[in-house]
């Protein structure tokens, strides 16, 4: 690869993103935990791979009430990651492989240990007193409003700050208080922290729940109908008033102006919106230039349910915006824990890398790493995301990832036959069907901007093309553990197999019907003008 080209302003458009959570990853100083310099050490797996870009899970100063997310210097590096200097030399070392590189921006909150929030609440006359929330307490002397954290073990969403009297937001942990994005002064302190990192040379920003940023200025309760609701909810006659405000796409756009007077730096979006109307009005226009399509990954393994879910979205969205597909992140289980291993497998990465749509690669999805379930003297995560955490297993005894005698998490089970070493030169493995696809995409002009068109099949299966001038392509999903046939009235008599997540690849054959293994996808090239 070469180096990534600094103003191409579109190059995401086409990118496929790989996921790491630097704390899993690759660790370099033996203590059991990844780091800065294990990534670094890991570059040619993810440039054999072909990754265009790697998104960095946090890697800040932090105390770890939510493992990173709870940020208490928004512009350093955790010493057990290592340093600036290690980060620096990463990107430099990222960018010589063509691999550009977003960093987390976690822009909703800070750790209740960061030293705004210090001053904010040494006294109700500080400074800093409006950089966060503050209320007094509510009738009879509880919360201020009915908000309610996202997670169920912190309860509401307001703690008690006895010292002076008021309770403070925080949507998350009480160790994450809500910035106020409605002072100026915060405005002005986060813009800082974007130039921080836009300045060292990042390729841009996955933005944590982009969608929380804005809350309701009088702290109204919630109408009783989402009263109940910890996250996102769609209800027809109310709506929250903790997340979704219209406000908050202001400062999204600022966010993009900034973005944007660098070139060539993106905005990917968390918006865990279950509505999609209100999700397509995060991406595509002046703010966010593509976010993540919760709903994707909530489907159960059907591929009526996918077909369903990815066309709503795409009829919704912006012309020319651009959804990110994942199939498992930091956040939700594994892809072989929901769904199974096996051909699953192989059809849901064929689905990932193929859909129009930036894929996004968690690190392990590639070999098929599963959940772990650590014992509960060992359970650290507030929300139970532990086993999702787990070490990346680069061999059979586990010495690829650390030389600690123990991680920081326990490695999943299988890890003796599910590890990077063992299909690294397994020409039918996982992995390796992980790079064909990605060199397959990117080399083909319809996968990577190509038009996407469903087609009628039957539920199991999930199929479409994708077409751009001097190319057409059709892809066929069986999520079906038997055979079936998929008929499709207006393509031609035969195709020719691509890639195949079987033995099929180089073939020709019958498109009327098409014929499909149980647990198989299939590209096919139709040939231009039939």
């Amino acid at each position: 690869m070469t180096q990534p080209d600094a103003t191409h302003e579109g190059w995401w458009r086409e990118a496929v993103v790989y996921q790491i959570y630097p704390r899993s990853f690759a660790d370099s100083g033996g203590d059991g935990i990844g780091d800065l310099p294990g990534v670094i050490s890991r570059l040619d797996h993810l440039e054999s791979l072909g990754v265009d870009a790697i998104w960095l899970s946090p890697f800040y100063p932090s105390p770890l009430a939510d493992f990173g997310y709870d940020v208490s210097d928004f512009e350093n590096v955790d010493p057990v990651y290592g340093t600036l200097a290690d980060f620096d030399q990463l990107l430099r070392r990222a960018h010589e492989r063509g691999i550009r590189v977003l960093v987390d921006l976690i822009m909703n909150h800070t750790s209740a240990e960061h030293p705004w929030f210090a001053e904010s609440r040494s006294s109700r006359t500080d400074p800093k007193r409006d950089w966060y929330i503050w209320a007094d307490p509510g009738p009879g002397g509880g919360p201020p409003n009915n908000w309610l954290s996202a997670f169920e073990k912190c309860g509401p969403a307001w703690t008690l700050d006895e010292a002076t009297g008021q309770f403070y937001l925080h949507s998350f942990t009480p160790g994450q208080p809500d910035l106020n994005w409605r002072n100026p002064e915060v405005r002005a302190a986060m813009h800082k922290v974007w130039r921080f990192w836009l300045d060292r040379g990042v390729d841009g920003f996955r933005v944590d729940v982009a969608h929380r940023l804005l809350k309701d200025a009088a702290l109204r309760d919630n109408p009783a109908e989402v009263a109940h609701a910890r996250r996102h909810v769609t209800h027809p006659g109310a709506r929250q008033r903790n997340l979704d405000l219209p406000e908050t796409q202001d400062v999204l756009r600022e966010l993009r102006s900034t973005l944007d007077s660098y070139g060539g730096r993106i905005a990917l979006g968390e918006v865990p919106i279950s509505d999609d109307r209100r999700l397509a009005a995060y991406f595509g226009g002046d703010g966010l230039h593509t976010a993540f399509h919760i709903a994707f990954w909530e489907q159960p393994w059907q591929g009526s349910a996918f077909r369903e879910v990815v066309d709503r979205l795409a009829g919704l969205a912006r012309p020319g915006a651009l959804p990110t597909y994942a199939l498992a992140t930091h956040d939700i289980s594994r892809t072989v824990t929901r769904f199974g291993g096996g051909g699953r497998l192989r059809v849901a990465a064929m689905m990932l890398l193929t859909l129009r749509g930036v894929p996004c690669v968690y690190y392990g999805e590639e070999i098929g790493m599963a959940d772990a379930q650590p014992p509960l003297d060992l359970v650290l995560d507030v929300d139970g995301r532990d086993g999702a955490r787990v070490p990346m297993q680069w061999d059979a005894t586990g010495c690829g990832f650390t030389g600690a005698e123990l991680p920081w998490l326990p490695f999943a089970d299988g890890q003796a036959e599910v590890n990077v070493a063992r299909q690294q030169d397994d020409p039918d493995s996982l992995l390796n069907l992980y790079r064909r696809l990605i060199a397959f995409r990117r080399a083909s002009a319809a996968l990577r901007s190509g038009d996407y068109r469903s087609l009628e099949t039957p539920g199991h299966v999930f199929a479409y093309l994708r077409s751009a001038p001097g190319e057409r392509l059709l892809v066929a999903l069986n999520f079906a553990p038997h055979s079936t046939s998929v008929a499709v009235p207006d393509l031609p008599l035969e195709g020719q197999v691509e890639l195949s997540t079987g033995a099929r690849s180089g073939q020709t054959v019958n498109l009327r019907p098409l014929l499909l293994a149980p647990d198989e996808g299939v590209i096919v090239r139709i040939e231009e003008g039939s």
